[in-house]
């Protein structure tokens, strides 16, 4: 935009100095007149402002970043990362002065997800949610929040994306967390029946692949619980669930119980989850492959378990301040068949 400012400078220049160069010069015949070079010198310059103000379109405050005219950026220079850092910086800046921009919001929480920036993506759609409900933003905040953390999948992100399924059942993405949340809360009828559904829309070979490879490995896995008889050890692990003395008046009425199984070495979200109503304590709960966070996942694989117990106020499944917790570790090749018990006797500070 300096360089065309600048042009039009000079070549406005140009245009009044042959216009008033002939006036100023005394020609056999005919005096100079300095007075019609001075008010032409004057009046061309203003006339050509005049008509540009009223006739262009441009916008001379800061222009909108747009989808398109990032990719147009991108595109010119190759794809390359400095041009779209440099589109979200100018998009940033215009967000601080104009935070009501939804449309813009959403923009820049799709442009951080592409670059794998989850966390401000996932700031950028919550933005937005708070000014319009709509289902991207909802779905933006649900999949930052999961990516982040998977046990997020039995709180706000999970009721973010079943609250789209109830408007857009078709929704595609919504579909896919979808089946995720119904794992984790062991309805597989309702995630066989959602990822069955993505099958029919034509995804992607490698998310077909996926789909397809997940959907059979809960089909076996229904069919080997089916198979088992009572008692077996097989089944899962029985956990006995108590609370100490001292820390019972920290529970709230309104208080959820999470039992989750993690593998002891490998850090990362639990391999299964139970959730449960705090108010039952003491409880025996049975934690076994069904309840696994990933489809396919498997307790039976690991010699050793951490087993924990946690009680939270709030009902939200990532653990914090004022949490209640015990924690056990379950040896399959000394306890296997046998029962397991836990004590709550921490407070998370």
């Amino acid at each position: 935009m300096n360089l065309f400012i600048i042009a039009a400078i000079v070549l406005i220049g140009l245009a009044v100095a042959l216009v008033i160069i002939p006036l100023l010069r005394k020609t056999e015949g005919m005096p100079a007149s300095p007075v019609a070079a001075i008010v032409l010198g004057l009046a061309l310059p203003a006339a050509v402002l005049l008509i540009y103000l009223f006739v262009s379109n441009y916008d001379w405050s800061t222009p909108a970043v747009t989808a398109e005219n990032m990719g147009a950026v991108s595109r010119n220079n190759g794809g390359g990362l400095a041009s779209i850092d440099e589109m979200v910086v100018s998009l940033e800046k215009r967000l601080q002065s104009e935070p009501g921009d939804v449309t813009g919001w959403l923009l820049l929480g799709r442009t951080y997800a592409q670059l794998q920036r989850i966390s401000e993506s996932g700031h950028a759609y919550r933005q937005a949610l708070n000014l319009e409900p709509s289902s991207e933003a909802k779905l933006g905040v649900a999949e930052a929040e999961i990516l982040m953390n998977r046990e997020s999948l039995m709180g706000g992100a999970g009721q973010l994306v079943e609250e789209v399924l109830a408007v857009e059942p078709d929704n595609p993405k919504a579909l896919f967390y979808g089946g995720m949340v119904a794992m984790v809360h062991q309805d597989v009828d309702t995630f066989r029946d959602r990822w069955q559904r993505l099958l029919t829309m034509s995804p992607p070979d490698d998310i077909r692949a996926v789909i397809e490879l997940e959907l059979a490995k809960v089909g076996v896995a229904a069919e080997q619980v089916g198979a088992k008889k009572p008692g077996s050890s097989t089944q899962g692990v029985n956990v006995n669930i108590s609370v100490s003395s001292d820390l019972a008046e920290y529970i709230k009425p309104e208080a959820v119980l999470y039992l989750l199984a993690r593998d002891p070495v490998r850090p990362g979200p639990p391999l299964a989850v139970i959730r449960s109503d705090a108010s039952i304590l003491p409880v025996m709960l049975n934690i076994s492959d069904s309840n696994a966070m990933t489809p396919g996942t498997s307790l039976t694989s690991l010699s050793q378990v951490k087993l924990i117990a946690r009680i939270t106020n709030t009902g939200e499944p990532v653990a914090q301040a004022g949490d209640l917790f015990g924690e056990v570790i379950w040896d399959s090749d000394k306890e296997a068949g046998k029962e397991t018990s836990i004590v709550i006797d921490t407070l998370v500070d």
